[in-house]
């Protein structure tokens, strides 16, 4: 190698180490630098990705206190903590008490057997009300709106009589709770 340079004159050695040094600094940007540019680059991403949810889970904590007064407020009507007549009992008072402040006549009110679906109980009851249908809207408006979790699964409207504004309601009104002493799966209900 030694003999090949020692032919070459000052210029061509010149050129020879210049390109030796471009073909070096070629690789090394290839292999080396373009690796950890990668490299940090992803690691820069990951770093936003982290602190946004870090934001996000400082925001939550700050808020601890207001969810955890929510939470309370709502758990004191999904637990259940008294027997499945003492429940049914509540639950058939709760809706005639909906009733009443929707001026909506109850009929008939038939309670349904609890159905257990794991850590849950679901109360159901059908309802035969009578009344006008801005009465009749209002009190399912109230059911949905109760913080017991009250949902109208389905009703059903026919006019009392021919041409009367009175109209008769047959609906299905259901209530989960959490049994006691059960906790219930993760995520959302």
């Amino acid at each position: 190698m030694r003999f090949i340079f020692s032919r070459l004159s000052k210029r061509e050695r010149y050129i020879v180490y210049i390109s030796i040094a471009v073909i070096i600094a070629v690789f090394f940007d290839r292999l080396v630098l373009r690796q950890v540019m990668n490299r940090l680059n992803k690691l820069n991403s990951e770093i936003l990705i982290h602190e946004k949810r870090l934001q996000r889970s400082l925001y939550i904590a700050s808020q601890e206190e207001a969810i955890s007064k929510e939470h309370e407020r709502y758990t004191e009507y999904v637990k259940q903590t008294y027997s499945d007549e003492e429940e049914k009992s509540k639950l058939l008072s709760e809706i005639e008490k909906l009733a009443r402040k929707s001026s909506v006549f109850l009929a008939d009110i038939k309670p349904g057997p609890a159905k257990k679906a794991g850590p849950y109980k679901e109360y159901t009851v059908e309802i035969e009300t009578e009344s006008k249908i801005s009465f009749l809207a209002d009190f399912i408006y109230q059911l949905e709106q109760s913080p017991r979790l009250l949902r109208v699964k389905d009703f059903r409207l026919t006019p009392k009589t021919k041409g009367s504004e009175t109209l008769e309601m047959r609906m299905t009104v259901t209530e989960i709770l959490i049994m006691s002493g059960e906790a219930p799966p993760a995520g959302p209900l």
